[in-house]
């Protein structure tokens, strides 16, 4: 969460799905309803979501009532559950009852932690750069010899030590060079941070595929006319494509019979996110004909 393009699409889709209610045909009040605490049911649905996405799984505990119906049920967090050779869920690494146990399988053949993962180590690095390139707010730097005076190691490391220092320094605009040592600038400033720039915004795309999300919600821009000229298209795309890969799962296993009754249908209401054209146009694609055909 550390990386700003993942945290930004985790928050688009805890937002988002934790606003559509879950239901079933009949029955099953414990889906919209649970006991008094800080998890509500909403908020178990945003977990359950980002394990669906960052693990391509999720657990959850249940309650059943005497005749053996879901009573309730509480997301169990991924640092508590693993899978046996059996295929059984293990909570703590010890065997649990499974008629207390639900396990959602995601859609996709690995999550995104493992997915992702040379990308995820591709940012991080890039992060460290920028970080390490503002505490030196400079070019590369070359600290070159003018004589041969055949420094140290040790030497050479204070002299690189010292130069950073500087420049970090509140008045690290100015440095002095010690007689026989020339500084100067390796490679061309607006070069090496160009190419910082090109191989962020690369990896952002990167991240959002992984993430089944498109790069233009994670990028941070605030958007001008043209980019909203389609919202509403976006918009469909980011339920159909993104939003039900993720809710979709959750609904069908909830639909199992040892979860509801048999012939209980369970689905995530869309409706209040389902896209309505407005008075001025439809969803930016152009039409023809006559309205009176």
């Amino acid at each position: 969460m550390a990386i700003p393009a993942v945290s930004a699409a985790i928050g688009i889709y805890s937002g988002i799905t934790s606003r559509f209610p879950l239901s079933a045909t009949e029955g099953a009040d414990w889906l919209s309803n649970t006991q008094p605490g800080a998890v509500t049911p909403q908020l178990r649905i945003a977990a359950t979501v980002q394990d669906l996405i960052f693990f391509n799984a999720a657990v959850w505990f249940v309650s059943r009532d005497s005749e053996g119906n879901v009573a309730d049920a509480i997301r169990v967090h991924p640092n508590r559950w693993s899978i046996d050779a059996e295929g059984s869920v293990l909570i703590d690494g010890k065997p649990f009852d499974q008629k207390n146990l639900i396990y959602i399988a995601g859609l996709k053949p690995q999550g995104f932690l493992a997915a992702g993962r040379y990308t995820i180590r591709h940012a991080a690095a890039l992060e460290q750069t920028i970080l390490n390139r503002s505490l030196t707010p400079s070019p590369i730097t070359v600290i070159k010899e003018l004589h041969p005076n055949e420094a140290t190691d040790e030497e050479v490391t204070k002299a690189q030590e010292d130069f950073a220092n500087s420049r970090r320094n509140p008045n690290g605009g100015v440095v002095i060079v010690p007689y026989g040592l020339e500084v100067a600038p390796y490679g061309g400033a607006d070069e090496n941070n160009q190419l910082l720039i090109s191989a962020r915004m690369a990896c952002r795309t990167d991240l959002a595929n992984h993430l089944n999300i498109s790069s233009a919600m994670v990028d941070g821009l605030t958007g001008n006319s043209d980019q909203y000229t389609n919202a509403l298209q976006s918009k469909s795309e980011l339920l159909e494509l993104s939003l039900k890969l993720f809710t979709q799962p959750i609904a069908d296993r909830l639909s199992q019979d040892d979860v509801t009754p048999p012939g209980v249908k369970v689905n995530f209401d869309y409706s209040e996110y389902e896209v309505v054209t407005d008075a001025k146009g439809n969803l930016g694609t152009s039409t023809e004909g006559n309205i009176d055909e």
